[in-house]
């Protein structure tokens, strides 16, 4: 059986790139997308600063949509792990992927191959979680991890913010838009809150803790009761925000390609056209350098 022939391939499904699916679909171009699930906005229960939704959207639901709305106008949509990428000498490409079960590094066990003219990376990146048992059980809920989309939602509330250094003190000093009711774990002592960063915390009466995690506490998944570190301290909570740093980017399938990223793994794109500088690769949303990641601009590159 001859090889189906795709006019775009697009790797990744989250919502830049289910928005790029709908609009290639609305023009007829036969396009596949490749979505190993469970993308940065599966985690988010309520975007509440997109237009248009005033009582909030869940990035699932979100998804969920975007994945329909492509579908409707004749989009392939897979459930696969993209485990490769090639530019091949007639200038198409070849793009390897694998049901997610039988994914592993080296693994050649129900490997897929599927060619196409162009390339689209929506690839995206995934946040650094608090390092405690079921993490994934809070992500999104009792933890937050994005002052512009989250911020609001601990108006007047008990936040502990969990980070590194300096960048834990400067997340603290972001939420005080919303909040004074903070306190600062550096679960780094590697990387000391600087003196500078402590005055100005001190003249908010925000006080920090230098220590590991062991546990966070509570009954309801959207409320974290309480932060217990390593040496049996237990900070009185509602929510935890995250600030370890930089989230991972998945920048892998770009440098397998040659395209050109930033030492971070970013991925260099024209900011007009989204194309890099490997001809018939582009690349949309929050994998792209200098991306302020927000899931509406992560939309508008897509369009």
């Amino acid at each position: 059986m001859e090889m189906k022939l795709y006019d775009v391939i697009i790797a990744g499904g989250g919502p830049g790139g289910l928005q790029a699916a709908i609009q290639l679909g609305r023009y007829r171009w036969r396009t596949l997308v490749i979505d190993r699930g469970k993308a940065r906005s599966f985690f988010v229960p309520r975007y509440m600063n997109v237009i248009g939704y005033p009582a909030g959207i869940s990035g699932r639901e979100l998804l969920k949509r975007g994945r329909a709305q492509a579908e409707m106008y004749g989009v392939d949509v897979l459930t696969r792990v993209v485990t490769g990428a090639t530019k091949d000498e007639d200038g198409l490409f070849t793009v390897t992927a694998q049901p997610k079960p039988d994914y592993k590094a080296g693994s050649t066990q129900n490997i897929e191959v599927f060619r196409c003219r162009k390339l689209l990376l929506a690839t995206g990146v995934m946040d650094r979680h608090p390092d405690v048992p079921n993490v994934f059980y809070w992500a999104g809920h009792g933890i937050y991890y994005c002052p512009d989309c989250d911020g609001y939602e601990i108006m007047d509330k008990k936040v502990v913010v969990v980070g590194r250094g300096n960048g834990a003190a400067g997340m603290a000093q972001t939420l005080l838009n919303w909040t004074d009711k903070l306190r600062v774990v550096n679960v780094d002592p590697g990387r000391p809150v600087s003196q500078e960063w402590l005055d100005k915390l001190a003249a908010s009466d925000i006080p920090v803790y230098t220590g590991k995690l062991k546990a966070f506490v509570g009954t309801q998944r959207d409320v974290i009761e309480k932060v217990v570190l390593d040496d049996g301290t237990e900070l009185e909570a509602e929510k935890v925000f995250s600030a370890l740093g930089k989230y991972s980017v998945n920048s892998e399938l770009a440098a397998a390609l040659g395209v050109e990223t930033l030492p971070n793994g970013h991925v260099l794109a024209d900011p007009r056209t989204k194309e890099t500088r490997i001809e018939g690769v582009w690349a949309v949303g929050d994998v792209v350098a200098y991306h302020p990641q927000q899931v509406t601009i992560a939309i508008a590159d897509g369009a």
